[in-house]
């Protein structure tokens, strides 16, 4: 059975994931909640959801998204790039894009991620809390620290910035079999079953490739090499 911890701020949400070794952070649930879920089912559940991390604005010429805002709210935004925002509907259940937040989908590191390979492609900087108080630091310097258990607090992305973001499946609710995103020289590859690269526009050959639901090595290999 699962505990539910219920943390006051951002500090205590960090310090509470330190001190239990077996928990996870709850945001909107949709990987917890999911069938086959990664998560297990005795590990402890820090809920995030009552804090202030909520919210899309601009300041000094960047958009700040906070890391519970949902997909829903991203893709309706003027604020956020285009590119941002296609990402954000390539979920193609709108109950799932009210829930799913941008944060829990950075997090999770997941192959068929909506948002990762647009938020890499765009260069996002992040603000994370820490044992030891808010950092600043690059999406891509947190993306590559798997075992990271700082609280993510909100993403930045340049408001000007330019970018495309496409997704290969076989229906719009199925898994992709890819999915890519470039923004100004900054490309970034996400394949189902095999792994997630960025870098310049040949990235994707370092990504191992594999067989799965979604289709052979050879033709995951094949999509990378074409999508742009």
């Amino acid at each position: 059975m699962r505990s539910i911890l219920h943390p006051q701020n951002a500090q205590e949400a960090v310090n509470l994931h330190h001190e239990i070794e077996n928990s996870v952070y709850l945001a909107g649930g949709t990987e917890i909640m999911r069938l086959g879920s990664s998560i297990p089912s005795d590990v402890s559940l820090i809920d995030i959801t009552k804090l202030p991390l909520k919210g899309i604005r601009e300041d000094e010429g960047n958009i700040v998204i906070g890391a519970l805002t949902t997909l829903e709210e991203i893709a309706s935004s003027e604020l956020v790039p285009q590119f941002i925002r296609d990402a954000a509907l390539f979920d193609a259940s709108l109950q799932l894009r009210n829930a799913a937040t941008i944060g829990g989908n950075f997090a999770l590191r997941r192959f068929d991620s909506y948002l990762i390979p647009a938020l890499l492609a765009a260069e996002a900087g992040m603000t994370v809390m820490c044992t030891k108080g808010l950092k600043e630091k690059s999406g891509a310097e947190v993306f590559e620290k798997k075992d990271c258990k700082a609280l993510f607090m909100s993403f930045i992305i340049e408001k000007k910035r330019i970018g495309e973001v496409k997704r290969i499946a076989r229906a719009a609710h199925a898994h992709a079999a890819v999915t890519a995103a470039k923004s100004e020289g900054v490309y970034a590859y996400a394949v189902s079953g095999s792994g997630i690269a960025y870098g310049g526009s040949d990235a994707w050959k370092s990504i191992p490739f594999k067989d799965d639901l979604t289709g052979s090595a050879e033709y995951k290999k094949y999509l990378a090499s074409v999508i742009f």
